[in-house]
């Protein structure tokens, strides 16, 4: 009970911490401007004093804490109220009506939703199958490599990441038109795939590294080949990391807009582009439907490759574990 009124007091010295950030701003911008009233005034004195009495009342760590909940809250409670009235009964997204299903029957029978559902499939589970083979390749190769070679491939690889990707879009867009792709599902795939094998890339080549030589060199010293060392040693440890980096790919294609968006030509419209389609004439409830069952779709697709992950690196602890005794027994 201690612990849950410490986490709301938390939050609410948050709260009132940005509020008063806010009103100072507030404050600043309408004496910039030369809209000062009285109200602001009043504004400014309780913002400066929650700015100021708030860290002394709230010990900072909480204060974070209570920051974190509070911007976690800002981003989730949109996607809950999306959610929420997937299932209203009612016409109206604005209030809620009652519990029904009755728009996802609604959605799924909207042949322009379904086609483009089916076209987000496709893409997205072709993207996944060729980001996957490329990138474990390239992890396989560049992990053996010395760091001269090694290095500007991974400069390459990291530029895709931390590009912005409205800036691939652009340039995969300027690319097309001036090779002459006709835009479609092809330039579609083969943006995401860029995208996704570098995903994979540095999902396959972590585990890799981690996993060590131990095994592959016992493996060799008892008179196997490189081939049977790989497929009987290394393919079955590095499995759960690819079929992670397949299904993170999977659902990085699946939801992108951005570069689907600039890429996709007319009248291939995917599952994201056809719910921002949509909205544009006004919400409804359908819509929210389709986004909540694209939601489900991306949130299976995360939580499997986590989970894969995480007994990946669960794997690795035996069998470290394992060796260790091993050699202890053998001392």
């Amino acid at each position: 009970m201690r612990e849950a009124a410490r986490r709301v007091g938390a939050f609410a010295g948050a709260l009132a911490f940005v509020l008063g950030l806010v009103l100072v701003v507030a404050f600043l911008v309408g004496l910039a401007g030369g809209g000062v009233s009285a109200r602001g005034a009043i504004g400014l004195v309780l913002g400066l004093a929650a700015v100021v009495l708030v860290p002394r009342l709230v010990p900072v760590p909480s204060l974070l804490g209570g920051y974190s909940a509070l911007v976690y809250f800002f981003l989730f409670a949109p996607i809950l109220a999306v959610i929420v009235f997937a299932f209203n009964a009612g016409d109206n997204v604005a209030s809620f009506a009652g519990f029904s299903t009755k728009w996802f029957g609604a959605a799924l029978r909207d042949e322009s939703i379904t086609s483009a559902i089916t076209r987000s499939f496709q893409i997205a589970a072709a993207s996944a199958i060729i980001a996957t083979v490329f990138g474990t390749a390239a992890a396989l190769a560049l992990s053996r490599v010395s760091r001269r070679v090694r290095n500007p491939f991974d400069v390459l690889v990291f530029l895709t990441l931390v590009v912005p990707e409205l800036v691939i879009a652009v340039s995969a867009l300027i690319f097309f038109v001036n090779v002459g792709f006709e835009l479609g599902l092809v330039t579609m795939f083969i943006g995401h795939t860029v995208f996704n094998a570098s995903l994979v890339l540095l999902v396959v080549r972590a585990r890799f590294v981690s996993m060590g030589t131990a095994l592959q060199e016992a493996s060799m010293d008892l008179g196997a080949s490189a081939l049977a060392t790989f497929r009987q040693v290394t393919l079955p440890r590095l499995a759960p990391a690819i079929v992670a980096g397949a299904m993170l790919s999977f659902t990085f294609s699946f939801d992108d807009v951005v570069i689907s968006n600039f890429t996709a030509g007319a009248g291939n419209d995917t599952w994201p582009l056809r719910i921002l389609s949509g909205i544009r004439f006004g919400l409804r409830p359908d819509l929210n439907a389709a986004a909540t069952m694209m939601l489900a779709v991306t949130l299976l697709g995360l939580g499997g490759a986590a989970l894969l992950m995480r007994r990946a690196a669960r794997t690795d602890t035996d069998v470290g574990g394992g060796l260790a005794l091993g050699g202890e027994g053998r001392g």
